[in-house]
This record gives C-alpha cells, structure tokens and sequence, in this order.
C-alpha cells in the first residue's frame, strides 16, 4: 500500500494520460486508451462497469482497480473533446451522473463511520489516501459529465425511437428549458443533476474534510468545482425559480467552494468574485440567484468568516461595475439594479453594513442604477431604522441622512427615477417610517411634484399626498379658519405662563428651531454655525405643554395650506387629457373633502361634471367619489343608520346649495351609475330617502332654507326616477303634501310632480282612466289643478306645468282628454287674467308635443311587436296547408309582414296629422299663437313672457305639423332677424330652428345656404348670450351631419376669435371635434378655410384653429395631396397688398405644421412646381422662416429613418436654393435681417392692426 499513488484533480481529464504534466509523484494513465464504443452499446457497457464496481467488496474499488476508471476515464476523456463530445450518448451521460453520485455518496457515508469509529485509536495513512482519491475520483467524474455538451436529441443514435419521438417534442417545446423544466447542456435530466450536486455538498462536511491535511481541500479540485458550478449558473434551466432545488444546491456548493478558497489563501477576494459580476451583468435569472447567494450566506452568520469576504468582495464589485461600465449598456444596468434591490429586500444587513459602498453608486449615470439604491435606502430604513429597530441618536442621525437623501432625489432628472422615489415615499408611509420631523418637508415636496411634466410622477404624487392625508398627521379637520382660531387660544394662554411677551417669544423660537426639519450641511459650516446656536432656556412642564401645543397649531396651518395647494393642482388636473391625471385628481379632491379643506366643494362639484365624459373609468370614477364623500364618509361612525342617512342627506344638498342645473343634473347620471352596482345602490337605503323628504317637506328640519328644500325635493325626484319602490311607499305623504296647500314655492311643487310621474315605471300599475273627472281622482285633481290655476309668477309656473304635463301624459289612460279639458278651461278665462293666455300658448304647445311623442312610442311599439311575431313564425315548410282564400291574400300581399307594418305606419301618420287638422283644438288655437308672434316686438312690452310662450309654441307646432311649418317658416325667420326682439325670444327661436331642421330637414335647406342671413346672421348677433346659443346649436347640427355648410364653414370657425371666451372656447372645441370626425377628410377643408379666414382672424386664432385640423392629417398620400393644394393657394406677389401676404403666411404655417416623416411629402415640398408657387413669397421673413423650419425638421426626419446621402443633399440644395432667392430679390424695407422669433412677432403684430381695423370696417 505504500506504493499508492494519490490522485489529484486534473485541469482537463486528458492530463491523466501525459506523465510529464502529471508527474510521477502522482496518479495517472500510463496507457492511452481511446473511446470506440457504439452508441448502442454504452449503457450496456457502463450497466456492466458499474456492475463490477458494485460486486467487489471494497468501497474503494474505482481507485484500487485501475482498469475500472480507465474504462470510465475513456467516456470522460471523449465528452472533454470537442470533436469526440457527441460520440457520448445522453443515455450514457445520465447513466455515468446517477451511478457515480449515487456511489460518491455511499463512499461518504462510509468515511463517516470509519473517521468516527477510529478518532481516538488513529487513522490509517494508506486508508485515508485510498478514501481520498476515491472521493476525488468521483468528483473528477461527475464535474466533467456536467461541464460537457451533450450531441442533440436527433443527433442522439443510442436512443430508442420512442424516447427520441418523446425527446423531439420536448426540444421544439423551447419554453419549457426557459421554465427549468428538463435537461441543461450537459444532457443530464433534473433529478441527477440534483443528486450529483447533493453528493458534491456532502464532501464539504466538517468530518469528511478530515481526511485533508488542515481540512482544506486542494485548489484543483475546486477549480475543477467551481468551474462546473459557473458553467451550469448561466443556464437559465439551472437557476430559474422553477427549480428551487438544483438552485438551491448550487447557492450551498458556491457557499462552501468560496469557503474554501478563502480559507487556502491562493486567490484574492476580488479575483474570486470577477465571474459572479460578469454573470450578474449577462442576465435577470443570473442577477437573481446571485442574490439569493448573498442572502444566504449573509443569514447563515458566515459575515464573519471566509465566505463573508467573497460576499463583500462581490458587493464591492458590483457597485463599481454600476458607476462606471454600465454606461450605455441598459440590460446591464437593469440586471445591477435588480441585484441590488433584491439584495435590499432579501438581506437589508448586507446594505446596511456595507452602505457607504453602496450609497456611492447613486451618482451612477443609469437611472437604473440610481432607483435600485433609492430601494435600498428605503429597505434599510424600514428594516433596520424604524421602529424598535432605531436605538441611539446615533442611528437616528444615520436615518435621517438617508430620508434627507430620498428627498433630494425627488429634484432627480430623470423622471422615472423620481417616480420611483415618490412610489418609495408612499412604502416608507404605510409601514411608520417617516420621522415627525420629516412630515412637513415630505409634504411640501410630494406638493411641487404635482407640476412636474410627467405624468406618471404626476399621479405617484397625487397618491402619496392622498396617503398622506389618510394618515391624519394633523388632525382629521384642516380648516385654516379654524385652525387660526385654535393658534389665537393657545398664543393667548401661553403667553400668562411666561414672565414677558419677550420670554415666550425667546422660548418659541428656540423650540422651533429644534424641532424644524433642516438640510445637512457640510462640515465647515456645521462648525461655523456652532457659535450660533442659542442656549436653551429652562422651562417648565406646563410651559413646554403650551410652547409644543402652539408649534402644533402652526405646523397644522402649515400643513393645510400645502394640501390646499395641492388641491389647486389637482383642480387644474381634472382637465387634463391623461385618463390616469384625472382619476388620480378626483380621489385627492375627495380626500380634500374629507378633512374639508377650504375649495374642495367646488372641486367636488366640477368632479361632478366629469360624469359626462366619454371614458367609463372615469365616470366610475366620479360614482365612487360620491359615494366615498356622501355615504362613506358616515358609515364610519358609531351613530344609527337614521342620523347617518339623514348626515348623508344634508352634505349631499350643501354641495348643491350653490350648484348649477349641470351640477345637478350630474348627480342624475351618477344616480343611474350607483344604480348599476347593487352594493353602491344598498346605500341609498328607505333611511335616506325619509331624510330627502323630511327635509323637503319641512317635517325633518324646520329651519332648512327655500333653495335646501328646493334641492331636497329634486333629490327626492330623482332617487324615485331610478327606484319606482321608493315612491309607491311614500306616495300617500306625496299626495297629502300637495292637497295640504302648505307649499306655495313653484319649483319644490314641481318637483314633488316629478316624483309622481315614476308611479308609471311599476309594470302593474294601471293608468287613470278617462271616466274619471278630474275632480274624482285625487292625483288626477292636483295634476289639473296646478294647469289651470292662475298665477303671479308665470316664470315659475312654467316649471310646475311642464312637470304637471309629463306627469298627465305618463299615468293617464288617455291623455289627450285631460289636455282638451284644461285647453278649453283656459281659453275660456284668457280675459280673466293678464297671464292666462300665456299660460293657455305654454299648455298648448307643449302637450301638442307629448300627443306626438305618445303617437310615436305607440307606433314603435306596435312595430316591434310585429316584428317580434314575424320572427317567432315557423318557416314556411313547417305551416300547414292554407286555404284559397288566404293563398290569394298572400299573393296580394294581404296580411304578410310588410302590409302589417305599412298599416301600422299610416294609422300613426294620420294621427299625426289629426293633432293640428282643421276641427282639433290646438289647430283652433294656434291661430291665436301666430296673430301674438305677427306683432312687433315691441307692441308686447308690457308683458314680455306673452310673446316668448307665443314663438316657444309656434316652433312646437311646427315640429308637429309640416304644413304649419311650412306656411310659418318665414314669420320665425324674420322674428330671429328683428333686432327689437329679445335674448330670450331669439335663443328659444334658435334652439326650435335646430330642432326644425333635425325634423323637417327638407324645409329648413333653403334658409341654410346664405351665409349672411337667417340662421347663421345670429353667429354675429350683439348679444352674447343668443352667439353662445347660435355656436351650441350650428356645432351639434353640423357634427350631426344634419346641417351641411361645407362652403359656409368658416362663419363658424372664425369665432375662435370672438371677443367673449366662452364662445371662443366653444368654436375651438368644434373645430377639435369636427377634425375628429372628418380625420380622412380634413385636408379637403383647409385650403378653402385658409384663404376664408385669412381676413377676418388673427394670426394666433387661426393658428389656434387651423392646428386642431392639421393634427389629423396623417398618410403620404393625404398630405402629399395637401401639400400641393395648399402650395396653389399662394397668389402673386405684392408688397402691398396687407390681405395677401396674410393669407401667404398662414399657408405656410400651415405647411410648416404638417408631418414630413417620409420621402415622399419631402419630395413634394420641394418640387419644382411647388416651389415656383411660394418662390416670390420667400423675401416675406415670417414665410421664409417656416419654410427653415421645414427644412430643418425634413433634416431630422432624414437621420431618423436614415436618408440616403443624396436625399440629404437634396434637402440643403433646396435650403440653399431659398436663402439665395430670398438674398436675390430687392428687400423693400432696406433693414437688417430679422431673426426667425423677431420677423414672426412682427409679423403676429401687423396682422393684429390690420384684423383689428377690418373687423371695425365690418
């Protein structure tokens, strides 16, 4: 046995057979031997060698039977090979991997048991070097089985053809490698490459390592390890999260592999760890597992001893590749941050002990980077500075520089490292993080990045300000009146406590300046400043009681006013066109409402509004909103349901105490959304509602002022308009309130109608019959009542009619009977009273108008119950044989479905017409209506609202009847003519002519092509009010396509310059919606709008304007085209002529403002025979600049898309070509050359003295 030779690890497996290398001190090969085994015999062959191995007795056969490794050595000598790999079968790979781990580990049980039997008698020196090189031997073995390639799944002979048909689905299956499911290069499947890597711990264990002198293993063999470890770490099928147990392992053998090394002293740390750092930067799952190493080395206590060197060592590394070689290398970037965040959160010791390395790589130029250290400082913060965690001012210091080190990163410029910081400032919040000191400063910083230019930095502050009034810092009411009264008590009562006013201002100042917030200074500075810190001034309790209770107050009112700023931005954000801003925005105005900071109800009432929009998310959005302020906000409390409701009911009718109808009618819209979500709607319980008609009634509160009453009323109406049960319980107090006369206001009367009308939503109830007299039925009764009484406020009254009207017509039998009854009532008494006849034109027109809706929803109905029959027939092949009496009516067409809908169809129709046919009373007393309207305007002076219920119901008898329409068209138009008439007359005459035209199309036409008469003469009307109506109308008419003006668009248009701001908003928004709506053909109407508005509309309204439209001008085709039109537009040139050279100016703006993102629009600016169109015009400044400004973006767009170089010489050909026209021609001012901005404000001022002397002129 003294003759053993030992065996040591090889640096590759073909060293064993070169003695030279090897030495003859050493184990070795000393006859080559080449592998020649088919791949059909390989398992067969190595089942046999490990058979032999099996079957001898000594455990240390594979080292003591040389035969037996050389026969092994020949598969691990061909897998080494490049050109001999793919020779090795994977079924021999799978073998050679299982049997030899299994073996490892036997022989490792073995040398335990031998090692601990003989510790005190002595060990062997020959056992202990058979053991030895046994156990090198078979991790010779399996280290280089899996650092080998393995040949493919097809290239495989030594497979079955079912395991190769099961082996090719898996390879063209790449996904499931990625998922680390499989086998990686080395050809070996999961399981063996976990026994193998299992074995390969074991020989790490402390009684194994006895068996080498000074239990250090030898260098080779943990090269040869450590290479195979970093071989199978960048396979993505090794360390994917999908096999948490080969990943495992190989986390443990790279733990005590780097023990080891460490322990030996042969490498340096920062050698050690050079690969780990190349591999973290190669990939996301390498980066991860690198951070799983570092975690769990750190958590096993190895801080201490050798392997904790490598893990500093690699932290070191990885925080100089972040500041200086992952510059312009994003992935690398990405994958250094997500190591160190996920360093951060598995392991916050690692950071926090070796933070002044990595607190360096925040000045790293990836932003990256920069967010993967600001995670960092947050986890060290919560983890390690919060909380119990934080003993000593020493840590507190340490904390504090790290919170004062997050908000300067706030001001980062990159935007998404700021949005990350503000995304970091939200985690410190909701685990306690944030230091009293640090809440002012915090807040005043997350409040000025609500003007920051991006919007996702916009919406992480509005968050984080939402979370940080949800914390209550300051109390739960920031009123600033009430808080300036609790600082007026508290100065009051602390000023006794003192000697002096001057002791107590002493005292404050000093306190206060201890317990303010204050950036880190240098050190220099720091010690200038020692000198002049003040004494602190002995106190007493009672006094430090009072001093903190006034700093308190202040820091609330300091506090309330940087939310109140912040309610400002979020007011001006429920504007904006982001989605995520405007959602964002409602739920910081409904936080803001919470803690009733002052404005926040009239950022409510505009969130409101917002439930028009188009997008759905935001109109939930607002739904939530109410329901958080009104009910929410409640339910919280401890009180019963009934003082909750009634609590609801009264903040829900301040906030419309000083509403608009939009407001309102908003609320109508979010109603009818809580309706839809059966929690929201549970609310809204019968508790609420009694609050709604307690209050409006006067029953519930007695002191509740008119308008309250009003609002509570019109609540009530419309919670019963979306839940028909609520008034069928309450409907006999409905019906008592009205017969008890108490109630005289107009408005809450109408209203209570209103909910009344509902009864007729509940599909069983049954309509008043037309036996009864009004008189014998008590609804009935009040309905006619309130029609036919007679009154000193028609305006009001107006109101209870028109409620009174719906209500005859929705729960009437027969309506038409009812109207007759109270027409003629009226008509009888016109002499009566000086407003009967207006009321008896109001009652006249509007219920000629229900009669024809009722017409028209029967028809539909019957229709559609015709239609349903139709489709509810059985085919024709499945009927029986008719008779001949019904074959002749098929034939004729008797019967069939088309007759039945034609019959339905003219009875309607003559229905229609029997509303104002001769006999009937409305065509009896329309007479009367066109007589009033036939007088001037100002013949009717002494009762104004006569002659506006006059022209309000001849425009409703003209909807009904296209006859009278007809033969009265002409009267409407000279009444909206008439200069005499009043605001009130026109834009009722203006809203029934949009009506007209939706109804009788073919009518209105001919009043609708002269631009400057009848209709469109109101665009330019001296009232405001009849415009702001005239715009309204002309734009849903137009956008309708019910009103083609296509010539005559610009007369609205050119109200963006229209002096009232409104109107002019309203002309943009056309202008916005109309681009939308002819996106393919816009570029048909803007050369004639140029040369239209050229005269009549400055030069930053046009472009105001003309911008929207030319946004939506896209494709080569679209804009080549318009290049060319609008390039034809220019007229010759002259150097007077102030009209022309505006009109050159604003075609080429309007050149300039289109896109030249390919070849072909370019090509077509600069062809010859556009360019002879603008080339006299190029000596104009303001022209010459726009076309630089092409020229320029034409340049850009070349090394975008990447021109060829002749394209780009084309460009500056055409460049050159301008300036040496433009340097050619005479210029007629003989001054120096204008700058681009100069020659354009110029110009911009020329244009407004000639829009404004022209617009004096007209």
């Amino acid at each position: 046995m003294s003759d053993l030779l030992e065996f040591f690890v090889p640096a590759y497996a073909r060293d064993l057979e070169n003695i030279e290398k090897v030495g003859v001190t050493q184990y070795h090969i000393s006859e080559p031997c080449d592998f020649d085994v088919p791949p059909r015999q390989q398992l067969d062959d190595l089942t046999r060698l490990f058979d032999s191995l099996h079957r001898e007795k000594s455990p240390t056969a594979l080292f003591s039977k040389p035969e037996l490794f050389a026969a092994l050595f020949t598969y691990i000598k061909a897998m080494e090979d490049k050109e001999t790999s793919f020779a090795v079968t994977r079924g021999a790979r799978h073998k050679i991997c299982h049997e030899s781990a299994e073996r490892l580990k036997k022989l490792l049980q073995i040398c335990v048991t031998y090692l601990r039997r003989n510790a005190e008698n002595g060990f062997r020196d020959s056992l202990l070097l058979c053991l030895r090189s046994n156990i090198k031997m078979y991790v010779f073995v399996l280290c280089n089985t899996l650092l080998s390639t393995a040949p493919g799944i097809d290239d495989d002979e030594g497979m079955s053809p079912s395991f190769q048909r099961t082996g090719r689905k898996r390879k063209r299956n790449k996904g499931n490698q990625e998922a680390g499911i499989g086998e990686d290069d080395s050809g070996v499947d999961q399981d063996g490459r976990e026994q193998a890597l299992s074995a390969l711990i074991d020989v790490f264990s402390q009684d194994i390592l006895q068996l080498w002198t000074g239990e250090l293993i030898e260098e080779s063999m943990l090269t040869l390890m450590l290479r195979m470890l970093l071989h199978m770490i960048t396979q993505k099928c090794n360390i994917h999260a999908d096999v948490q147990s080969v990943s495992g392992a190989l986390v443990v053998l790279l733990s005590k592999i780097s023990a080891q090394m460490m322990a030996r002293g042969s490498i340096e740390p920062n050698d050690f760890v050079s690969p780990m750092i190349e591999l973290v930067l190669k990939s996301e799952v390498t980066a991860l597992f690198f951070t799983r190493f570092v975690a769990e080395t750190e958590n096993e206590g190895a801080s201490a001893n050798h392997a904790g060197r490598v893990v500093t060592a690699l932290i070191e590394g990885v925080a100089g590749v972040a500041l200086y070689d992952v510059v312009g290398d994003p992935s690398a970037a990405k994958n250094v941050a997500l190591f160190f965040s996920e360093v951060a959160r598995r392991c916050v010791s690692v950071t926090s002990r070796m933070s002044d390395i990595v607190m360096q790589t925040i000045n790293s130029e990836s932003y990256e980077v920069r967010k993967s250290i600001i995670t960092c400082v947050t986890e060290m913060v919560i983890q390690r500075y919060s909380g119990p965690n934080c003993n000593g001012e020493g840590e507190e210091e340490i904390r504090d520089g790290y919170l004062s080190e997050l908000l300067c990163r706030l001001m980062d410029c990159n935007p998404y490292v700021r949005n990350h910081v503000v995304h970091m400032w939200e985690k410190l919040l909701e685990a306690r993080a944030v230091p009293k000191r640090f809440r002012l400063p915090l807040t005043g910083a997350i409040v000025g990045r609500l003007e920051d230019r991006n919007y996702l930095v916009r919406d992480s502050a509005l968050q984080v300000v939402v979370s940080i009034l949800n914390k209550s810092w300051f109390g739960s009411v920031l009123s600033p009146s009430l808080l300036e009264e609790k600082i007026r008590e508290a100065t009051a009562a602390a000023e006794v406590l003192f000697e002096s006013v001057e002791m107590y201002v002493r005292c404050l100042e000093g306190v206060r300046k201890s317990s303010t917030f204050t950036e880190p200074q240098a050190s220099g500075l720091a010690e200038e400043a020692t000198g002049d810190v003040p004494v602190p001034i002995e106190m007493s309790s009672e006094q430090e009681s009072a001093i903190d209770r006034v700093i308190s107050f202040e820091a609330s009112m300091e506090f309330a006013k940087l939310i109140a700023k912040s309610l400002t931005h979020a007011t001006s954000l429920l504007d904006s066109r982001t989605e995520r801003d405007a959602i964002e925005a409602i739920k910081l105005v409904v936080a803001c409402n919470r803690h009733r900071i002052d404005e926040a109800e009239k950022a409510f009432l505009r969130v409101l509004v917002m439930v028009y929009e188009g997008e759905i998310k935001i109109q939930y959005a607002v739904r939530d909103a109410l329901v958080d302020v009104v009910f929410n906000a409640f339910s919280r409390s401890t009180t019963s349901l009934a003082v909750q409701n009634t609590a609801s009911a009264h903040k829900l009718i301040s906030f419309l105490r000083g509403a608009k109808e939009g407001d309102i009618s908003a609320v109508d819209r979010v109603f009818a959304l809580i309706r839809t979500n059966p929690p929201h709607w549970r609310l809204i319980s019968g508790h609420f509602i009694d609050a709604l008609w307690g209050i409006a009634g006067g029953a519930l509160d007695g002191g509740a002022t008119l308008v309250e009453r009003r609002i509570a009323m019109r609540l009530f109406s419309i919670v019963c308009k979306h839940d028909w049960h609520a008034l069928v319980s309450r409907k006999e107090s409905v019906v008592e309130f009205l017969k008890s006369g108490t109630m005289k206001d107009n408005v809450v009367l109408a209203y209570c109608l209103k909910s009344l009308e509902v009864e007729g939503q509940d599909p069983h109830y049954q309509p008043i019959s037309s036996k009864f007299a009004p008189g014998e039925h008590v609804i009935l009764e009040q309905l006619v009542f309130h029609l036919c009484r007679t009154t000193t406020t028609l305006s009001s009254w107006l109101i209870v009619a028109d409620a009174a009207i719906s209500a005859v017509h929705r729960l009437c039998e027969v309506p038409a009977v009812v109207y007759i009854y109270v027409l003629e009532y009226l008509a009888q008494r016109v002499d009566a009273d000086v407003n009967t006849q207006a009321q008896l034109f109001f009652v006249l027109g509007r219920t000629a108008l229900k009669q024809l809706v009722a017409v028209d929803c029967l028809e539909r109905q019957h229709l559609k119950r015709v239609d349903v029959e139709a489709m509810a027939k059985k085919p024709a092949t499945e009927q029986s044989v008719v008779g001949d009496a019904d074959a002749m009516h098929k034939e004729l067409g008797l019967g069939s479905h088309e007759y039945r809908r034609h019959a339905i169809q003219e009875l309607a129709q003559r229905r229609k017409q029997a509303i104002m046919s001769e006999g009937s009373i409305w065509h009896r007393l329309s007479k009367d209506v066109v007589d009033v309207c036939r007088k001037k305007a100002s013949r009717s002076v002494g009762n104004p609202l006569e002659r506006v219920c006059a022209v309000m119901t001849m425009s409703e008898l003209m909807i009904v009847s296209d006859q009278f329409c007809e033969q009265h068209l002409d009267l409407l138009f000279t009444i909206v003519s008439d200069k005499r008439e009043s605001w009130v007359v026109k834009t009722n005459a203006v809203i029934a002519l949009g009506d007209l035209a939706c109804v009788h199309p073919n009518l209105l036409s001919p009043y609708l092509k002269v631009p400057t008469t009848g209709f469109f003469k109101l665009l330019n009307d001296a009232d405001v009010r009849v415009r702001a109506v005239t715009i309204q109308v002309c734009s849903h008419l137009v956008l309708g396509e019910m009103l083609r003006i296509r010539d005559h668009l610009y007369i609205i248009v050119r109200l963006v310059a229209d002096p009232n701001e409104t109107i002019a908003s309203n002309a943009v928004t056309f202008v916005q919606n109309l681009a939308l709506k002819e996106k393919e053909r816009t570029g048909n109407l803007i050369p004639p709008l140029v040369v239209q508005l050229s005269h009549v509309v400055p030069a930053d309204k046009f472009q105001l304007a003309m911008r929207s439209l030319l946004e939506r001008v896209e494709g080569d085709k679209p804009t080549e085209s318009l290049i060319e039109r609008l390039c034809q537009r220019f007229e010759p040139y002259s150097e007077r002529g102030t009209k022309k050279r505006q009109i050159a100016r604003n075609l080429a703006f309007c050149l300039h403002e289109l896109t030249y993102a390919t070849e072909r629009t370019i090509k077509r600016i600069t062809s010859e025979v556009c360019y002879q169109q603008y080339k006299q015009w190029l000596r104009d400044d303001v022209v010459l600049d726009y076309f630089k400004d092409i020229a320029a973006k034409a340049k850009k767009v070349g090394l975008r898309i990447g021109t060829e170089r002749r394209d780009k010489a084309a460009i500056e050909e055409w460049e050159a070509r301008m300036q040496a026209d433009c340097c050619g021609l005479d210029d007629p001012r003989g001054s120096r050359q204008l700058t681009g901005d100069e020659s354009r404000e110029a110009g911009d001022q020329n244009e407004r003295d000639n829009w404004d002397t022209t617009a004096d002129g007209l």
